[in-house]
């Protein structure tokens, strides 16, 4: 009899096991793998799609079959392994030695029972079901579908109970569905460790990062600043204009009237060519070019070749501004701050830079960092114009973000307070920081050189600044 009882304890085990695998395998399997399966004709993979058509119902099934099983171990098991651990303390002396043997055993009973009913029948099949989640979805698909069907009824109507027990708590507007939308913050995460695992290469990894950074990223963030802006003045001539466009390699120029804050549009060097080639072929046939397209600045007008510019605010999500490139087939954008003036320009590569890293192409001159000293006393000199991404991506150097600065030049500016001449330095976060060069007010070249020893923050104003 006992022998009988013993092995019903087992089984019960085994089924509230087998109800805990269920759950973890159906939560943890990829849909995606469900569907290639089905694709490859396996049944029980059909199956699985319903089941995780109805997550909701499938959790509840659990619970009521854990529930049920859990109890009935409780109920049958304590006075089986009572019974069996009994004998271990007849030894006890005195009147109330059986009163005593009996209160052991059943304490003892209880342990061993937790035990095996949480390690077999909780830990074990949910870890295996969470590592092999696809293989113990399959497994369990018939059997416990036969289960969610046949007692249908009172899933349903357990169901029902807890909803109003709920309402009547006052507790509305629950998701619907089991599965909890992840923030970006959660996918970050994920990502993160299916690249320590493997799962994705390192650029698959940085592209989607990149990809979930953009709604949080604001352009003045990834913007040139307006010191380093290259544009044309309206009255510019033909030459004058091809010029610009040879100095500086760019496929786009700004124009502007008067100043950069009036900026009127951008112009396209294939424009350009199209008229330089109408002027060789005219040249060659000793015709003269029509007035508009001659090639003095009082003859040239640069506002015939003017297209539209956007003007995006600086605070605006580099995200947004994607989209919006792709709806008006624009690539260029003006940063401008609350007052409307110009801080600087963005283009549609500096988006994409930030998903992708790096875009050169034959005609860019990558400029990496001047290495000077060794050991000891090496340093890396920077261009004050480096965006602090850019030094966080590329050099793990990460500084504190602040929407007074956006590049390394503007952070050494806010960390000083004050207009530096040159010489000036100062640590923080491991590094010394000195100003090299300065451009009239502008932070231009700064040498940054690790510390042996993590020293707080603290400026050192050179001397010829002192007073």
């Amino acid at each position: 009899m006992i022998g009988l009882r013993l092995l019903a304890v087992l089984m019960l085990v085994a089924i509230n096991g087998f109800f805990a695998a269920a759950e973890f395998s159906l939560v943890a399997v990829r849909a995606s793998r469900v569907r290639q399966l089905m694709e490859g004709g396996d049944p029980r993979a059909r199956i699985v799609h319903e089941l995780l058509g109805q997550l909701d119902r499938v959790v509840s099934g659990v619970q009521v079959g854990i529930t049920l099983t859990s109890l009935a171990i409780g109920a049958l098991g304590e006075p089986v392994f009572a019974q069996l651990f009994r004998p271990l303390f007849d030894w006890l002396p005195g009147s109330r030695a059986v009163l005593l043997a009996h209160g052991f055993a059943i304490i003892l009973a209880f342990a061993f029972l937790t035990l095996l009913h949480v390690v077999f029948g909780e830990l074990v099949p949910k870890t295996i079901s969470l590592e092999r989640a696809g293989r113990a979805s399959l497994l369990v698909a018939r059997p416990f579908y036969w289960y969610l069907t046949t007692f249908r009824w009172a899933v349903v109507l357990l169901e029902g109970l807890s909803r109003k027990v709920v309402r009547a708590l006052g507790v509305t507007g629950l998701a619907a569905g089991h599965t909890i939308p992840h923030s970006a913050e959660e996918l970050q995460v994920q990502i993160r460790q299916a690249g320590e695992h493997g799962l994705l290469g390192p650029g698959e990894e940085r592209l989607i990062l990149g990809a979930l950074e953009l709604r949080q990223l604001r352009v003045r963030d990834i913007m040139i600043p307006r010191p380093d802006v290259h544009a044309l003045p309206v009255e510019s001539g033909f030459e004058e204009t091809l010029a610009l466009f040879a100095k500086t390699q760019r496929s786009r120029l700004p124009v502007y009237e008067s100043t950069l804050d009036h900026v009127l549009g951008f112009v396209h060097v294939k424009d350009l060519l199209a008229v330089l080639s109408d002027r060789e072929r005219r040249s060659e046939q000793g015709t003269p070019p029509p007035r508009p397209l001659q090639s003095s600045s009082q003859n040239f007008d640069l506002r015939r070749f003017l297209r539209e510019l956007l003007i995006v605010p600086e605070s605006k999500l580099a995200g947004e501004l994607l989209i919006e490139m792709r709806a008006r087939r624009n690539s260029l954008a003006m940063v401008v701050d609350e007052f409307g003036s110009i801080l600087g320009l963005v283009t549609l590569e500096d988006v994409l830079e930030q998903m992708v890293g790096e875009i050169h192409d034959e005609f860019d001159v990558v400029q990496a960092p001047q290495i000077v000293g060794s050991g000891p006393e090496m340093a890396m000199v920077f261009d004050g114009a480096v965006g602090l991404r850019d030094l966080e991506t590329q050099y793990e150097i990460k500084l504190p973000e602040d929407p007074a600065y956006a590049t390394l030049g503007g952070f050494v500016l806010t960390h000083l307070g004050f207009i530096p001449r040159g010489g000036e330095s100062f640590d923080f976060a491991g590094y010394r920081f000195t100003v090299l060069e300065m451009e009239r007010r502008r932070v231009a070249r700064i040498k940054l050189q690790r510390l042996i020893a993590a020293a707080p923050a603290r400026a050192i104003r050179h001397p010829a600044s002192a007073g």
